[in-house]
């Protein structure tokens, strides 16, 4: 009776702690700590920084994304004034929270003023943070999105 009991809670133990160290990492960046120290800051930072520039934007993302399948991601962009922001960098880094392995960049091409697109394919299903990064000159807006990735 309690030496099967004490068997099964030794085994399971040892099927866990192998699980634990097969599976992906919980931890995907190197700075954890500092990030999440500052990350309070930062957001306020990006939040201000936004708001200076009083850009309008949209960012267009299908309502369901699947794996392995090539997705279309857009961004339309005006500045203050209502004029198209060309000339300017886009990308967006798809980050994976689960597994750092997986995170790509992609810059998107201008395809008319102001209108930005990528085709973009997901390797893996489940949560992706999308973070996007807009630079035209000395200004440089940020924002995220999180999408969910269905398998087919």
């Amino acid at each position: 009776g309690w030496l099967g009991l004490l068997a099964t809670f030794v085994l399971m133990n040892f099927v866990f702690i192998g699980i634990a160290f097969y599976s992906g990492p919980g931890l995907v960046t190197e700075d954890y700590y500092e990030q999440g120290r500052n990350y309070e800051d930062n957001v306020v930072k990006m939040i201000e920084a936004r708001n200076n520039l009083r850009w309008e934007t949209n960012l267009q993302v299908p309502r369901e994304i699947f794996v392995d399948k090539t997705e279309v991601i857009r961004f339309n962009v005006v500045d203050s004034r209502g004029l198209p922001v060309e000339q300017a960098d886009v990308q967006i880094t798809a980050y994976r929270p689960s597994d750092a392995s997986a995170d790509f960049i992609v810059k998107l091409d201008s395809i008319g003023p102001g209108i930005y697109q990528a085709y973009i394919g997901f390797p893996l299903k489940g949560i992706w943070d999308l973070k996007l990064k807009v630079s035209e000159g000395e200004n440089v807006l940020e924002m995220e999105h999180r999408i969910s990735v269905q398998s087919i």
